[in-house]
């Protein structure tokens, strides 16, 4: 399918940069607000009752995270959209977690798996982490590499759905942030800190420690794994949910996760039991597949694992279209030497392509 798109913003004032990201990514936001609007409706949802729920968070985050408000609003003002599409798109995940007329909405097939090899795992002795991001396929066609300078010496390379302000990447401390989805009987819908805006948090942080405790210092209303990871050789798990964040360390110097809560699963509303993982999820594949290779892993093996389809269709490299749910998009970050290999698409169909923080 060729590279991704590269969009680039800069500057200290977080309006600027917003204003910067919405105007070059105006047309994907009109195209993606089409899709989403499906989305809601199959929720139960109208357009006009998403804008209104995510119009509520408004105040709230102006009090907690200012200055991405700030940037959020600079979105809007580029794009030439409400603020309250914007805020929508920020908030896609919190908003989705359930239907209008549920308290529940139970899940089949969970999105997203995520890997971290620390350096005594991998050949050459250096930190490599990054994903599969599974999602429908109208987000696919919408996503692009985001470059952001934020003119105070952090730099961050990431892949961005239009309007959010950022969904995984690496930053110039050598932080890297993955995510997947998890779904608890905790979850509960009403205000928080929205992941997009945590995900950003995270990417501007300056250390491993500081990046720890921006996870460990919220309190969500809606479970996602957290995976994060530095160039010093340090990665970790955080499962998320309202009632605890609970910590896997990694095993060997090597994290696989899926989507099902390892920690406790007493908790867990996600349904994996299907005919696709008959022995595995698809966390516990990763881990099995690193672990052959413990001491020796390289890119092009990271490669190999992304685009594994044992359990297809809901394997690692999913194509569970009839689900709408494919791999849209697969990346390593490689830590040490500052760049990432991305795949659009499953990458069983295609090429990786380098891109330099």
């Amino acid at each position: 399918m060729g590279r991704f798109q590269e969009i680039y913003i800069k500057g200290q004032d977080p309006f600027e940069r917003g204003r910067q990201h919405g105007e070059q990514t105006a047309d994907r936001i009109v195209r993606i607000c089409n899709g989403y609007k499906e989305s809601f409706a199959k929720k139960g949802y109208t357009w006009e009752e998403a804008l209104s729920m995510a119009h509520q968070f408004i105040p709230f985050l102006e009090q907690e995270m200012p200055d991405l408000m700030q940037e959020a609003r600079g979105l809007a003002a580029g794009s030439q959209q409400p603020l309250d599409v914007i805020m929508v798109l920020n908030l896609r995940y919190e908003l989705l977690k359930f239907k209008k007329e549920s308290p529940e909405d139970i899940v089949k097939n969970g999105e997203c798996t995520c890997f971290v090899a620390l350096p005594e795992a991998t050949r050459n002795h250096c930190t490599l982490s990054g994903q599969n991001w599974d999602k429908g396929a109208f987000v696919k066609e919408e996503l692009y590499v985001l470059h952001i300078d934020e003119g105070n010496g952090n730099r961050i390379v990431g892949l961005s759905e239009p309007g959010q302000l950022i969904r995984n990447g690496m930053n110039t401390a050598g932080i890297s942030l993955n995510a997947s989805t998890l779904l608890s009987t905790e979850d509960r819908r009403g205000l928080c800190i929205p992941t997009n805006f945590i995900r950003r948090r995270v990417l501007q942080c300056h250390s491993f420690a500081e990046a720890r405790k921006v996870i460990e210092g919220f309190r969500p209303k809606v479970s996602l794994n957290y995976v994060l990871a530095s160039k010093e050789g340090e990665g970790i798990v955080y499962e998320t949910n309202p009632l605890e964040t609970y910590v896997i360390e990694p095993a060997q110097g090597l994290i696989g996760k899926g989507n099902d809560f390892v920690c406790n699963p007493a908790i867990d509303r996600f349904t994996p039991a299907d005919p696709y993982h008959a022995r595995h999820f698809r966390g516990q594949r990763m881990l099995e597949l690193l672990k052959k290779r413990k001491g020796d892993i390289t890119e092009e093996y990271l490669m190999d694992c992304l685009r594994d389809h044992y359990g297809y269709p809901g394997s690692i490299c999913n194509h569970l279209k009839e689900k709408n749910l494919i791999t849209i998009a697969s990346m390593i970050y490689n830590l040490e030497k500052g760049y990432a290999w991305m795949s659009w698409g499953n990458p069983c169909e295609n090429e990786y392509d380098k891109y330099i923080l």
